[in-house]
Parts: structure tokens; C-alpha cells; sequence
């Protein structure tokens, strides 16, 4: 862009007093980029998405549902009453097939063909500035992997030029600081949801062994919960988003550590289900997940025909029993199950993994190896 050509807020602005009415422009995202001054009362929607950085859930899932990502054209999307959005013409900003955001007008009063036309004129001049800070944004993403890669990675040399390569661009500046690591479908659309939300350069984050990685401030806001949420998000109704969260660390350099923890926290999460685990919580857990997966083969013979063989209703008992401390009244309660028929039960496990569940030693052997088996299988 040359000096005299108009910046995005100034296309925005125009085409705002030519119509009289009041424009917005979106990132690919749904984040406003520029907006002209108001004319009347706004809607919940647009009042949310220019106070929060970004369009709010509910209204993200009606838009994106409407097809705007991939339309040819202007879209008019219908008022949804329940979320707070009245209708709206959509008129996607694109260049060499690139979708690089949205040009809106509230349709009320209805937008015109000579109106439309003056939108989509104006669309096409802020393709020509979304497109370079596009490119530029997506370097600066690069970069910010390749720093991120480094930090985490198992090299002391790297990690240590990458930590003050990032200190020296005043990455992440709040201590202390932690690691947060997730997993889910669509990463990339993910962290960006989750960088709209958080101050520049407050976090560092990139997709590390396809997970989904964040180094923050350990005090802030912006932490695994809101990690989650970015993962959750952009998935499939139905599919779950996990985030494990690593141990404080005072500087940069130590980052390796809490990533490894957050890893290991991540495991634990996908295994119970969890929206967010945090290391400072996992008990036993540290220990387990930091046991190769060859330990496994190391179970006695028995054990592992227990555990590998389809008993699973014996498993299910099993772990129940050794969950409540042996405890026969509890476990009884809890699997709904007459003592008699856990006694036998008990007495079954016994035979086939070979073990005497009144020793301590054997109810510790079958404990560690169920929970490593479901770690393994949750993997």
C-alpha cells in the first residue's frame, strides 16, 4: 500500500457514509479489524464482538453455518432472535481464491443492489490490505513456531538461544510462567481463537507432535481453561478438547520442563475425560506417566491375560475393589452387586492373573498395571 491508497479503516469509514449505515470488517475468524462509527442501537452480537476482540460462540456457529466461509458471494443471513443478532449482509473479502475475512452491513433497513454493489467494490480494496497483512502475519506465525519448537525441544543449546531470542522480543512477559498442551482436531484454527483473546506477546504458542502448545503466565487468565475452550470451540458436536497443564517455572529456559509435564497432564486428562488437568494435581499420576510404554511388557503373564483377554467386566471390578482401598461393603455399593457374587468375581481374578489380592505387594501390581493398560489404550 502506497501512501496515498486508503488504509482498511478508512475504506470502512467510507463506505459507511455512503450508505449511511454502519460497516464492520472480520478477520477470517470472526475478530473485527475495523469498524465505522455507529448509526443507531446495535445488537448484541456486533456490541460483544467489538468489545471481546471476537465474535461470541453462539453467534460464530450460526454465521460459519450459513456457509460464509466458502460462498462465492454475498450472503444475507437471516436474524437469529435467541443469541441477540439481527440479519445481516455478509460479503467475503477474498483474493486469488484466498478468503481473508468479511465485510458486514445490518440488513435493516434492507440493503439494495446499488448498495451491495458500492460493499462488494469496497470488499475487493480491503482483499488488497488483508492480503499483505496476511502474509505478514502468517511470517510472523512461522517464526513464532520455529521459536517455539526450539524453546520446548530436547536440545539445551537450542532451547537456550530460543529463550533469549524470545526474551529479547519481550515474548511472554508475565512470571512465572507454564506450558500448556492440548489435543483436538483443527490446531491451527484453535490457537487462533486463542491468540484473539490474549494480550501481543503475553503467550507463545504452536502445534508441537500434533498437539496444540502454549507457554503463558502462570497468573493470568489466559490458561488451560481457555485453551480448552479455543480446541472446543472448533469441534465437531459431540467431540471432547483436553489440556494438560505443566508445573510454574521462573524463566523461559525452563520451559522443557513444564512442557513435559503438561504432556504428561494431557494423558491423564484424555484418560479421565477431563477438560483440564494440571500437574500440581495428578498424585500418583507423575509417576505412572512417566513410565516408558514398554513397562507393560514387564506384567506378569497372568496379569496381562487379565487385562488384554475381554474380561472386561472383571477388570471393571477389579479396579473398583482396588479403587476403594479393598474395601468389599463400598465396592459391593458401588457395582450395585450382592458380596457373594464379588467374592466370586475376586476369587476368578485371582485364578487367572495369578495374583493374591490379599497381599499388598500383588494389589499394588494390579493397580499400577490397570492404569498403565488404560493410559496405553488412551494413547
Amino acid at each position: 500500500m502506497t501512501q496515498d491508497e486508503p488504509g482498511l479503516q478508512e475504506i470502512v469509514d467510507a463506505l459507511s457514509v455512503r450508505l449511511g449505515r454502519p460497516v464492520l470488517v472480520d478477520d477470517v475468524d470472526l475478530r473485527p479489524l475495523a469498524y465505522s462509527i455507529q448509526f443507531g442501537e446495535l445488537d448484541t452480537v456486533r456490541t460483544e464482538s467489538i468489545l471481546g476482540r471476537t465474535a461470541p460462540d453462539a453467534a460464530r456457529h450460526a454465521l460459519f453455518g450459513h456457509g460464509i466461509r466458502t460462498a462465492p458471494g454475498p450472503v444475507r443471513v437471516p436474524a437469529h432472535p435467541a443469541i441477540g443478532m439481527e440479519a445481516r449482509i455478509c460479503v467475503p473479502i477474498a483474493r486469488d481464491g484466498r478468503r481473508l475475512g468479511f465485510l458486514w452491513l445490518l440488513d435493516d433497513p434492507v440493503v439494495g443492489d446499488e448498495e451491495l454493489q458500492l460493499a462488494r467494490v469496497a470488499a475487493a480494496e480491503a482483499a488488497t490490505i488483508l492480503q499483505s497483512e496476511a502474509d505478514t502475519r502468517l511470517n510472523r506465525r512461522r517464526h513464532e513456531q520455529d521459536l517455539l519448537s526450539a524453546l520446548l525441544s530436547s536440545d539445551p543449546r537450542a532451547s537456550a538461544i530460543a529463550a533469549e531470542e524470545l526474551e529479547a522480543e519481550h515474548y511472554v512477559p508475565p512470571r512465572p510462567l507454564l506450558v500448556c498442551a492440548g489435543a483436538g482436531n483443527a490446531i491451527a484454527d484453535a490457537l487462533d481463537r486463542f491468540r484473539a483473546r490474549v494480550p501481543v506477546k503475553h503467550a507463545l504458542c504452536g502445534e508441537i507432535g500434533g498437539h496444540a502448545v502454549c507457554v503463558v503466565g502462570a497468573q493470568a487468565a489466559m490458561r488451560g481453561t481457555e485453551l480448552a475452550g479455543a480446541l472446543q470451540s472448533v469441534l465437531p458436536e459431540g467431540e471432547h478438547a483436553h489440556v494438560g497443564e505443566g508445573h510454574e517455572v521462573g524463566e523461559l529456559r525452563d520451559a522443557p520442563g513444564s512442557f513435559r509435564r503438561a504432556l504428561a497432564a494431557l494423558r491423564v486428562a484424555i484418560d479421565r475425560d477431563r477438560d483440564v488437568v494440571r500437574w500440581e494435581d495428578l498424585r500418583a499420576y507423575r509417576l505412572l506417566t512417566a513410565m516408558p510404554p514398554t513397562a507393560l511388557d514387564d506384567v506378569p503373564d497372568g496379569l496381562r491375560a487379565l487385562l488384554d483377554g475381554g474380561h472386561q467386566q472383571l477388570v471393571h471390578t477389579l479396579e473398583t475393589y482396588l479403587d476403594h482401598a479393598g474395601d468389599v461393603k463400598r465396592t459391593s455399593a458401588e457395582l450395585w452387586l450382592h458380596r457373594t457374587s464379588l467374592y466370586y468375581r475376586l476369587r476368578r481374578i485371582e485364578e487367572i492373573a495369578g495374583v493374591d489380592l490379599n497381599r499388598g505387594e500383588d494389589r499394588l501390581l494390579c493397580h499400577v498395571a490397570l492404569r498403565l493398560s488404560r493410559l496405553a489404550q488412551r494413547a
